[in-house]
């Protein structure tokens, strides 16, 4: 890959600072992720999959549980999380030949054919994200699944319709609780009543289910594309 950053990218942190995971926090992901993939998507042996916002890669060390894409496609804002994932794996003999990054601010996926893609997935990265750019992303991944396929995005769903500017999750009292979410800046919250709006947006998916997640307020939205 070239070595491609977005010093000017201010909608979060991640233009600037690349998100390299700890021992106990990859652990911790894939608690959430591994299980979501498992029950919603099944075995990935020899589909075409796609992890948009895959930071440092942490589902690459879990393909013995997950089952090895035929094609692993990797995308994220920065490259440097891309490159400290694949030596990581790399170094516990996983064939990175199906890995395939994609480096991009605005989720250009040219990479892709179109209809190549099985399942997508992601962990977290709509809560990253404006509605602008949760569109933009829905509107670029469309053409590149697969008819009849889905993409699994987990986000941060206030419990109830009632559009709060800030919502503080600290009254859980759980590990990562410790979080305060607005409408307006990252980390973003949304309705479902928002979210599910997304499918009159001309993004092509339709919201198909806002399914429970594992995370201590993050919920698993499925976008089908039909």
């Amino acid at each position: 890959m070239i070595e491609v950053s977005f010093p000017r990218y201010t909608e979060n942190a991640y233009g600037k600072n690349p998100r390299i995971t700890s021992d106990e926090y990859r652990t911790d992901l894939t608690s959430w992720q591994v299980p979501a993939i498992k029950k919603h998507i099944g075995d990935l042996t020899g589909k075409v999959f796609i992890d948009i916002g895959a930071g440092d890669i942490v589902l690459g060390e879990k393909l013995n549980e997950i089952g090895v894409p035929k094609i692993f496609y990797v995308q994220d804002l920065n490259e440097v999380s891309l490159q400290v994932g694949a030596q990581r794996i790399a170094q516990s003999g996983v064939d990175m030949s199906i890995f395939k990054g994609i480096v991009s601010d605005s989720f250009i996926f040219d990479a892709v054919e179109d209809g190549e893609i099985d399942a997508a997935f992601s962990n977290s990265l709509f809560s990253h994200l404006s509605i602008n750019s949760i569109t933009l992303c829905l509107r670029n991944l469309f053409p590149k699944m697969k008819s009849n396929s889905s993409y699994f995005s987990s986000m941060i769903v206030l419990p109830s319709d009632a559009e709060e500017f800030s919502y503080d999750w600290k009254y859980l009292g759980t590990k990562y609780s410790n979080v305060v979410s607005t409408s307006i800046r990252d980390p973003y919250h949304y309705t479902e009543n928002t979210i599910r709006q997304l499918s009159n947006l001309n993004v092509g998916f339709e919201v198909k289910a806002i399914h429970n997640y594992g995370h201590p307020f993050q919920k698993l939205v499925e976008f089908y594309r039909p």
